[in-house]
């Protein structure tokens, strides 16, 4: 077992949430890689269960009796008298599947077993590739390593970094990132989470759509359109705005499936889209199947480009009897500025059953800017709060989400 260990103490203000902060910092890289790592999407958790020594001997490799040793003198290390185990399964084991932005392993997946010992604070990752087509699963273990919460004296907490062997660590640069990022960028993060003494104001990114199939879409998506990139017509950036709104149509059309679903509905939400902007997100949407129109109060160079089949309208929206959309599933403001807040209200006059998206930039009430009324959030929590407050006085069961994509004015 290789014996070299990369150390980092934690601040002293934040040693009176340990170990439970620990705990909360490992959460964080378990279920969220991609806070790190930004070449993955997200990650999914399945077959969580406690597990104990011959639990493990079934999932590694019991030919290999040298490797076996070896991972168990890296899981049973560092025991002092007084923190021995107790019980008869002392692992918790949940294993977790990478989901990378751009799919570089055909059939194959990249995954992990987590090996949660709380009685020690040591979390130990076991990764391993599983090939589905072929019925193989491989484990990779010259990339195990383990991250341990030890006290070397009164009041004093560390983070340690173990790995298994640094000799032939694997490194794909996506769901292996290299053996120093793990010091580098991995440990200090977990340091702060893990002294940190307020959670986040948002919820998990994507957390109302399986990340799996947002990522397999927006690759997709992504691959289609990224020809737009090269005749953007605009002075605006157009990596920038033709890859965000391709992850906006990859939302939405995620969440429209995901509700077509549940609802058994068979025909495609149609939609409007108020302030479209350069036109983008409706001739994506358009093009996959929903019937819709974008309206915006200046017309655009690109709008010429889309073809007749792409509506957008150029004409001034006042909310108001005149501007009511009784035939429309969907209402989308991204970037809608002065007309955010008119949107569920709007929504709510149209019909019944119409719904609204929002991604809103520029903060405005119904009367001009938005004016802060509370300074504990955010400045984009409190206004989120703010249209969530309005949508549920129109009538609506509001939800947050968070998309991971630049949110500047178009």
């Amino acid at each position: 077992m290789n014996k070299n260990t990369t150390e980092l103490p934690l601040k002293e203000h934040g040693c009176k949430r340990l170990p439970e902060g620990f705990w909360s910092a490992v959460e964080v890289w378990v279920k969220k890689p991609h806070v790190v790592n930004k070449r993955l999407c997200g990650a999914t958790e399945t077959e969580s269960r406690d597990v104990d020594i011959e639990d493990l001997r079934i999932l590694l490799d019991k030919n290999d009796e040298e490797s076996l040793q070896d991972v168990f003198l890296l899981l049973c290390s560092g025991v002092s008298p007084s923190n021995t185990h107790q019980k008869d399964k002392p692992w918790s084991s949940t294993v977790r599947t990478f989901i990378p932005k751009v799919n570089c392993y055909g059939a194959k997946q990249q995954k992990e077993v987590v090996l949660k010992d709380c009685d020690r604070q040591h979390v130990t990752f076991l990764p391993f590739e599983e090939d589905a087509a072929a019925g193989r699963v491989s484990l990779k273990k010259c990339n195990i390593y383990q991250i341990r919460l030890c006290s070397p004296g009164s009041e004093r907490w560390a983070l340690e970094l173990h790995v298994l062997t640094s000799d032939g660590w694997f490194s794909d640069g996506v769901a292996y990132p290299k053996l120093p990022w793990l010091s580098s960028d991995l440990l200090p993060k977990l340091v702060r989470w893990a002294a940190e003494s307020k959670s986040s104001e948002f919820k998990s990114t994507l957390s109302l759509l399986p990340v799996e199939k947002y990522s397999l879409m927006y690759q997709q998506l992504k691959e289609k359109y990224k020809s737009m990139v090269k005749v953007w017509p605009e002075v605006t950036d157009p990596e920038k705005f033709v890859f965000e709104d391709v992850a906006i149509a990859t939302y939405l059309l995620v969440l429209w499936a995901e509700e077509r679903t549940v609802e058994s509905l068979s025909a495609p939400q149609s939609f409007v889209d108020l302030g479209c902007g350069n036109g983008l997100l409706v001739h994506i949407l358009t093009n996959e199947g929903h019937p819709g129109k974008g309206i915006d109060v200046r017309r655009r160079r690109i709008w010429d480009m889309y073809g007749p089949q792409t509506v957008l309208e150029e004409k001034a929206i006042t909310p108001s009897e005149s501007f009511l959309f009784p035939g429309t599933d969907w209402l989308i403001g991204n970037h809608s500025d002065e007309l955010t807040p008119w949107i569920p209200v709007i929504a709510a006059r149209s019909s019944y059953s119409c719904r609204f998206f929002v991604l809103p930039c520029c903060f405005f009430d119904f009367y001009g800017k938005y004016q802060r009324r509370q300074c504990k959030k955010s400045q984009y929590k409190e206004y989120i709060d703010f249209i969530a407050e309005v949508g549920q006085v129109c009538g609506f069961d509001t939800e947050e989400d968070c998309l991971r994509i630049p949110s500047t004015k178009r």
